[in-house]
């Protein structure tokens, strides 16, 4: 529940519409699958959510995690880094309250993942987000300032990290 809505009713759609508070999107999911070109994965979701620019500022967002020459490239013209970059951009574009990233390095080697959790840190950082990162990796966990584990469904601690 957030905002008092339950949002596993909502579909990716619903997501997108989902209330804003005050002049910034409550939530952001960081999606693991782009399905459009770049510009179209950062503009879809602003243009659903009613954002009047919303081309303009998907070429801003996908300018600062350095994919200005890739817009019109589709996933399968993009190295999996470059499509992790596109979710990133899509995800911030709309200033999420809330951002959630559900395993943003998973399929990445490791300098390639460490670029896209240093932009994912930094969008935090500047925007003021909150971010709900789920990870197995101990050294990202440890990036952040809260740590909540779970073991087999249950939350087992809470801690600063």
């Amino acid at each position: 529940m957030v905002a008092g809505a339950d949002l596993r009713r909502l579909d990716e759609d619903g997501l997108a519409r989902f209330p804003r508070a005050g002049n910034r999107h409550r939530l952001s999911i960081l999606p693991s699958h782009p399905d459009h070109d770049g510009l179209g994965n950062v503009a879809v979701p602003l243009e659903l959510a009613g954002e009047a620019q919303a081309q303009v500022r998907a070429t801003a967002e996908l300018a600062k995690v350095g994919l200005s020459d890739r817009l019109h490239h589709y996933p399968a013209q993009l190295s999996g880094g470059e499509q992790q970059r596109v979710a990133l951009a899509r995800a911030l574009a709309p200033g999420p309250s809330i951002l959630v990233a559900d395993e943003p390095t998973g399929n990445l080697d490791e300098a390639t993942g460490s670029q896209v959790i240093d932009l994912l840190f930094a969008g935090h950082r500047e925007r003021s987000t909150t971010l709900v990162l789920v990870t197995h990796d101990p050294a990202l966990a440890a990036r952040c300032d809260r740590v909540v584990r779970l073991r087999s469904g249950r939350i087992d601690g809470a801690k600063p990290a």
